[in-house]
């Protein structure tokens, strides 16, 4: 993976999430809807020697059809969380180029003046722009070393029939566990994902988190996932899966036309942004609904 940060390679990636939480559910006798929503993004990373360079992707917030009833329902009660991620089920295109952040969609260009299509969101690197559903950072080479020097568990060569090319015949994992506070410690695209030092209300939870690689050693595929259950309040849950399609030479991500975008600091009407896997977490630990 070294030699492809050298080269300057582009990855395209197709990330999936899951977000279960609980204290939104909705409770009849012995009926229960429950609060849960998935996350789409797909896009192209273009890396550097230092990690992730640029990326753009489009990333989609999915109820499905016996889900989404519940979620416009607290929307309707006033919840700022249902009603974002309601705006959220457009599809809406990002890209970070040159450590700058633009948006394109109805959370953050519905209060932009007439002619202007993107959100300028200022400066975050790159790799946060990627990285925020799935955590993991595995670009970022001294984070890597770290997971797999802890790996409760590693796997070499071994047989995959389903591969579909001569280097997924033969494949391996890393797998393991960290804790929040760890991983603040441990991760700079993780400390700006998470804004501030993880508060008590998350800061022990593990992450679970697995590396898959192929024969060359190339990952192919990421995950990592949290959940409260044994806590004293609803069980909630999370994590998100990214898997790298195919690498291939530099490319160019162009970041919107000046003309285009309009500084945007946050979603018009009050509503937070509710993009990133931390705020999820940060939203489990202050619930909304009391049942």
């Amino acid at each position: 993976m070294q030699n492809q940060l050298a080269r300057g390679a582009s990855v395209k990636f197709t990330q999936y999430g899951t977000v279960y939480l609980g204290a939104r559910n909705k409770y009849d006798g012995h009926q229960s809807n429950s609060y849960r929503f998935n996350l789409l993004q797909n896009g192209t990373l273009l890396l550097g020697r230092r990690g992730v360079a640029a990326v753009g992707a489009t990333r989609q917030v999915r109820f499905n059809r016996y889900e989404l009833p519940l979620a416009k329902e607290r929307a309707a009660e006033g919840d700022l969380v249902s009603q974002s991620l309601i705006a959220q089920t457009q599809p809406h295109r990002w890209v970070n180029t040159d450590g700058r952040f633009y948006s394109t969609g109805r959370l953050w260009t519905s209060g932009l003046p007439k002619g202007k299509t993107w959100a300028a969101r200022g400066a975050r690197s790159a790799g946060a722009t990627a990285f925020g559903d799935q955590v993991v950072n595995i670009f970022e080479v001294a984070t890597l070393k770290a997971l797999i020097a802890h790996a409760d568990r590693r796997k070499f060569d071994l047989p995959n029939p389903s591969g579909k090319t001569h280097d997924l015949k033969v494949i391996g994992f890393y797998d393991g566990t960290i804790t929040f506070a760890e991983l603040y410690r441990l991760s700079p695209t993780f400390r700006v994902v998470a804004g501030e030092r993880p508060d008590p209300g998350y800061a022990k939870l593990a992450l679970s988190w697995s590396i898959s690689f192929d024969r060359r050693g190339l990952p192919i595929k990421v995950t990592s996932s949290w959940h409260t259950k044994g806590q004293k309040k609803p069980f909630s849950r999370g994590g998100a899966s990214i898997e790298f399609q195919s690498w291939g030479s530099a490319t160019t991500i162009a970041a919107p036309r000046p003309s285009q975008a309009g500084v945007v600091r946050a979603p018009a009407g009050g509503l937070p942004e509710c993009d990133d896997m931390v705020e999820f977490i940060k939203e489990d630990a202050r619930p909304t609904f009391e049942q």
